[in-house]
C-alpha cells in the first residue's frame, strides 16, 4: 500500500512540477516579449523625436520625408492621421494606398476601426511642428512580437500533445506488459505445480499397484508435498514485501543443486552441474523460497542455452568486499545475441519458441525490489556461453 501511495504522490509531484515549469516558461517569455516591445516603442519615439527636431529647424514643405524614413521602413502595421484622426498614410495593413484620390467610405470606416484597435494596444505618438500637432502616428504590434507572444502557448500545446501521446504509448506498453505478466504467471504456476503433481500422481498409481511399498514411497510423497508448499509460498509473496532472514548461501545453493541433479536432461549431450563457493561466506539477508526460485530460473536458462549438446553449468560465489557478495551462474551454451541483451529482463521477452519470458523478469524483481541487490548479464559470447551475476549485501553484525 505504501508503494502505491508513493507512486501516486510521485506522479502528482511530476504533474505539479510540469505545471510550474510551463507557467515559469510562459512568464519568462512574456517578460522578454514585453521588454522587446518596450525597446521597440522607445526606438520608434526616438526616431519620431529626431524627425520633429528636423522639421522644426527647417521650413516644412511636406511630409514626404516622414513618409519615406519612418512609415516606409516600418515592418509593423501603422496608420498616420492628421490632427483630426483622418487617415493619410498607412502601411502593412490590408488596404491599398489612396494617393491624390478620395478614400472610399467603407475603407475609411475600416481604417478608423484599425486606429481604435492600435490605440488600445499602443498609445498614439503625436507629430508636432512649432508646438502645433500635425498628426498622430498609430501603430500596432510588430509581427515578430505578435509571434513571440503566442510562441509559449504554441510550445505548451505541442509539449502537452507529446505528453499525451507519450502517456498513451506508455500506457499501451504497460498494459501489454501486464498481459504478458498475467499470462506468464499463469503458465509459470502451471509449470511449477506440474512437476510435483505429476510425481504425486505417479506415486499414487504405484501405490495402487504395490500397496505393500507404502513405507518406501511415503518419504517421496512427503518431498513432493513439501515442494508444493514451497511453490505456494513463493507465489503468495509476489506483490508484497517478503520477510528476509539471515541465510547461509551455501545451504540454499546445495539444496537447489540437489533438486536439479535428479532432473537434469538425459539426452545426447552430458550436462555437468558444478559449484565453486568460497569458504566462509557471510550470511546474507534473503527470503529462502524466493531466492532459490531465482537460482532455479537462472539454472533453467542455462540448461536451455546448453540444449541437446550438453555442457557445463557452474555456480560460483565469493566476496566482493566486506559489505557485498556475488553469486554467478555460468554456462558453456550458445550465448545471447547482442541485439537481445537489452531485452532479456523485460516481461514477455523470450528467445524460446515455447517460452513466456517471465523467468528473468521475476528474478530481477525478486533480487532488486525485494532484496535490494543487483542482477545483470555480466558477459556473453556466441558459442561460448553466458554469465549471470547477482550481488547482495552482507547481513550486518553477523558476529
Amino acid at each position: 500500500m505504501n508503494l502505491y501511495r508513493f507512486k501516486g504522490n510521485f506522479k502528482s509531484f511530476l504533474f505539479v512540477l510540469a505545471v510550474v515549469m510551463a507557467l515559469g516558461f510562459l512568464y519568462y517569455t512574456q517578460t522578454l516579449v514585453n521588454e522587446l516591445q518596450r525597446q521597440s516603442e522607445e526606438f520608434l519615439k526616438f526616431r519620431i523625436k529626431i524627425f520633429e527636431q528636423n522639421i522644426n529647424n527647417e521650413t516644412l514643405q511636406d511630409l514626404s520625408f516622414f513618409f519615406q524614413e519612418v512609415i516606409q521602413q516600418a515592418d509593423y502595421p501603422i496608420i498616420y492621421t492628421d490632427a483630426d484622426n483622418n487617415p493619410i498614410y498607412w502601411r502593412n495593413v490590408d488596404v491599398p494606398q489612396y494617393i491624390n484620390r478620395p478614400i472610399p467610405e467603407d475603407t475609411l470606416r475600416y481604417l478608423k476601426s484599425l486606429i481604435a484597435k492600435f490605440d488600445s494596444e499602443n498609445q498614439p505618438v503625436p507629430i508636432s511642428f512649432q508646438d502645433q500637432v500635425l498628426g498622430y502616428y498609430h501603430y500596432g504590434e510588430s509581427p515578430i512580437i505578435y509571434k513571440l507572444r503566442w510562441l509559449p502557448y504554441v510550445e505548451i500545446v505541442v509539449v502537452a500533445l507529446f505528453i499525451l501521446i507519450g502517456y498513451a504509448g506508455f500506457s499501451s506498453i504497460k498494459k501489454s506488459e501486464e498481459r504478458y505478466i498475467w499470462v506468464g504467471m499463469a503458465k509459470e504456476t502451471a509449470h511449477q505445480l506440474g512437476t510435483p503433481l505429476s510425481s504425486l500422481i505417479g506415486w499414487v498409481e504405484y501405490l495402487k499397484a504395490s500397496p505393500d511399498r507404502v513405507e518406501q514411497i511415503l518419504p517421496e510423497l512427503e518431498k513432493d508435498v513439501q515442494r508444493l508448499k514451497v511453490i505456494t509460498n513463493r507465489f503468495s509473496q509476489i506483490g508484497s514485501l517478503p520477510d528476509l532472514q539471515p541465510e547461509n548461501l551455501h545451504r540454499i545453493v546445495e539444496e537447489t543443486i540437489q533438486y536439479f541433479q535428479k532432473r537434469l536432461p538425459r539426452q545426447n549431450g552430458r550436462i555437468v552441474l558444478n559449484t565453486h563457493l568460497e569458504d566462509g561466506l557471510p550470511f546474507v539477508m534473503v527470503n529462502r523460497d524466493l531466492f532459490s526460485w531465482v537460482l532455479e530460473n537462472l539454472i533453467k536458462n542455462a540448461l536451455d542455452a546448453l540444449g541437446e549438446n550438453g555442457g557445463e553449468i557452474a555456480i560460483v560465489a565469493g566476496k566482493i568486499n566486506a559489505q557485498k557478495i556475488f553469486l554467478e551462474v555460468r554456462d558453456s551454451g550458445k550465448g545471447i545475441a547482442s541485439s537481445d541483451r537489452k531485452n532479456i529482463f523485460k516481461p514477455g521477452f523470450s528467445t524460446k519458441k515455447r517460452g513466456w519470458g517471465l523467468g528473468l523478469s521475476l528474478a530481477k524483481r525478486i533480487i532488486e525490489e525485494y532484496h535490494g541487490g543487483k542482477i545483470f548479464l555480466k558477459e556473453s559470447h556466441p558459442g561460448k556461453g553466458s554469465v549471470f551475476r547477482i550481488e547482495l549485501k552482507v547481513r550486518k553484525n553477523t558476529a
